[in-house]
């Protein structure tokens, strides 16, 4: 199973961000705190994108699993980053960034960008079901 859908990179496509996630993990053995939880993730990954897009563009979602593991692939067309800005600040919550890494990471097992070929950032977040 997979589903993709783009949306306009604008806040105001959260809610629609949202409501996709959440109904594509009505396919997965999810619990529905875990649910919440990864729209949450989705959601805080998605409006980091929004933030830093420097021009109005798309970003796509890709949701599909295995027989282990739900896998949310958010590809946009932002300026490339690295693995380093995607961990979480050790000391303060409060920095830039701290605190939605911090909800990303702990929702998902795996967090990380994909390598391919283009521009932007495919960024995965994998969730082992439960």
């Amino acid at each position: 199973m997979s589903n993709i859908k783009t949306f306009s990179s604008c806040t105001s496509e959260l809610k629609n961000i949202r409501q996709f996630v959440e109904h594509a993990c009505q396919d997965f053995p999810f619990r529905e705190d875990k649910v919440n939880e990864i729209v949450l993730a989705v959601d805080e990954a998605c409006a980091n994108v929004i933030r830093h897009m420097s021009k109005k563009g798309c970003l796509e979602i890709e949701i599909s699993s295995d027989h282990e593991h739900a896998r949310f692939v958010i590809k946009d067309v932002c300026s490339q980053i690295t693995d380093k800005q995607l961990i979480p600040p050790e000391n303060n919550l409060c920095e830039p960034g701290g605190l939605g890494l911090c909800l990303i990471h702990y929702v998902a097992e795996t967090v990380r960008l994909l390598p391919h070929k283009g521009k932007g950032n495919w960024l995965e977040l994998t969730v082992k079901f439960e």
